[in-house]
């Protein structure tokens, strides 16, 4: 059981409401065959949100990677001034750790396209930086993970197709393995994952995905804590760091916690017991004053993978909104519509939105974990206590902020342009996220590319060249 903690200089605690009756409406039992469980089963199915539910996943489908990212990754750039980030003599060394994004996860999936086009690499390429290595999957096996993509359904609720071919292959056993890379790599992020969960390799709890990534990178794994950062720090001798730490933490507990609050470690971390960011692998990442860049957390509102299911537009379609939700050993809670709320999505909440005509009354009973009401929605916010102490940090350690919370919050009041026009569509159907609706698509990954190239030239005077947008979007054949 989960207590609700009320902070009482944060958030108020309202007085118990009287429960509506429970609808508790019947629902079809959906019972997978053999296929399906094909389809969805194996290790990477957790990358997507909805890749555990074999009744979203429609149909296998064979793909050919379509994008012309090497040839743009091969032109010549104007000579990156790097400022006050290097000391005379000195080569540009970068690392990067981090989650999902940093990963290249792109469409639930890593593929070698999506590592090729992911920001870290975009933004090499535009530092002129020869010696950044990411661990790519091999030609044979473009496809890596597999990936999912948009089916079109005419209630614009989605579903996906799987791409299957030439992906890697997993070695079986109790820890099942990725093959092993055997060349230099310079970024050591981590689906569902980060720094932290990197330092603590196989002893990481509920961290399976984690640990078949860690096969990928076996050379660094080390039977000690930290050990393998200093394996890493030994071979290369690393200036510059991207650390990009929380964000995938944050959404873990956005869909898998049951009460939210402050104290949950995935929104917590080290603040709550020290009032600042504490979390050793970061320290030691940093350990000889390394320059680099730290990222803030976006609001989970604003991804598009909260728009599939809207509360905004079902209060707007609904006569009466009465969702009840099932607190363990505390009794049933209510959802105030008035009020702002959220919906995890899942193949139930699909269902129950496919099956909603207009006008109707939105009767539902939900688990506790997938609905988040406005007290958990306030605690949830990265806004309200995490942000400010990743900036103080950042400011302790000279380090560049990416704000990815401003950034995410524009694009998701809609309007927003790049520096050179290209208008970015962050709804769910839209240009800057994929179709898992939370990592973005080759285009997103570029526009964050660049929000960290303005980061770090505003922080350390540099004068490192932007991408062009809509070059970028033409060169690699994405208007196609």
């Amino acid at each position: 059981m989960k207590k609700f903690l009320c902070l009482i200089a944060l958030v108020a605690c309202n007085p118990p409401t009287p429960r509506w009756p429970d609808p508790k409406p019947v629902e079809p039992v959906f019972i997978p065959s053999a296929e399906d469980s094909a389809r969805t089963s194996g290790p990477f199915m957790r990358i997507h949100p909805m890749g555990q539910y074999p009744e979203m996943i429609h149909d296998n489908l064979e793909r050919q990677p379509t994008l012309k990212i090497e040839e743009w990754l091969s032109a010549t750039v104007p000579l990156a001034d790097f400022g006050r980030i290097l000391k005379p003599g000195q080569e540009m060394e970068m690392v990067a750790f981090g989650g999902g994004l940093t990963a290249g996860v792109m469409n639930g999936g890593i593929t070698r396209e999506s590592q090729q086009t992911n920001y870290t690499n975009l933004l090499a390429h535009q530092m002129g930086i020869k010696n950044f290595a990411m661990p790519l999957f091999e030609k044979e096996h473009y496809n890596g993970t597999g990936y999912y993509v948009y089916r079109h359904t005419d209630n614009g609720y989605p579903q996906w197709d799987r791409v299957v071919n030439n992906t890697i292959l997993i070695s079986p056993g109790s820890l099942p393995a990725m093959p092993e890379y055997n060349g230099k790599i310079s970024n050591f992020a981590l689906p569902d994952g980060s720094a932290e969960r990197f330092m603590m390799g196989n002893d990481c709890v509920n961290c399976d995905l984690n640990k078949l990534f860690l096969s990928r990178f076996n050379h660094y794994r080390r039977p000690y804590l930290s050990e393998a950062f200093d394996e890493i720090k030994s071979e290369i001798p690393y200036n510059f760091v991207i650390i990009e730490e929380f964000f995938d933490r944050w959404m873990y507990g956005i869909q898998t916690v049951s009460r939210v609050g402050l104290w949950e470690y995935c929104f917590n971390g080290s603040i709550m017991n020290t009032g600042r960011i504490t979390d050793s692998a970061i320290n030691n990442i940093l350990n000889k004053v390394q320059k680099g860049v730290i990222f803030t957390i976006p609001r989970f509102q604003d991804l598009a993978y909260m728009k599939w299911y809207s509360t905004h537009e079902l209060n707007k379609r609904a006569s009466e909104v009465y969702i009840t939700f099932n607190q363990n050993n505390i009794g049933d809670g209510l959802i105030n519509g008035a009020k702002p709320f959220s919906l995890i999505p899942t193949a139930k909440l699909h269902r129950l939105f496919e099956n909603f005509n207009d006008g109707e009354a939105f009767r539902a009973n939900l688990e506790d974990r997938e609905v988040l009401d406005e007290g958990e929605c306030n605690m949830s916010d990265p806004a309200l206590y995490y942000n400010q102490k990743i900036k103080e940090y950042a400011s302790k350690k000279d380090l560049a902020v990416v704000d990815l919370f401003d950034l995410y919050q524009r694009i998701h009041q809609g309007g927003y342009k790049t520096d050179d026009g290209v208008l970015v569509d962050g709804t769910a159907y839209g240009n800057f996220f994929s179709s898992d609706g939370i990592y973005p698509t080759p285009l997103g990954q570029a526009v964050i590319a660049n929000e960290v190239i303005k980061a770090v030239n505003q922080h350390y005077n540099a004068k490192i060249p932007l991408i062009d947008i809509a070059g970028f979007e033409k060169s690699i054949g994405l208007n196609k």
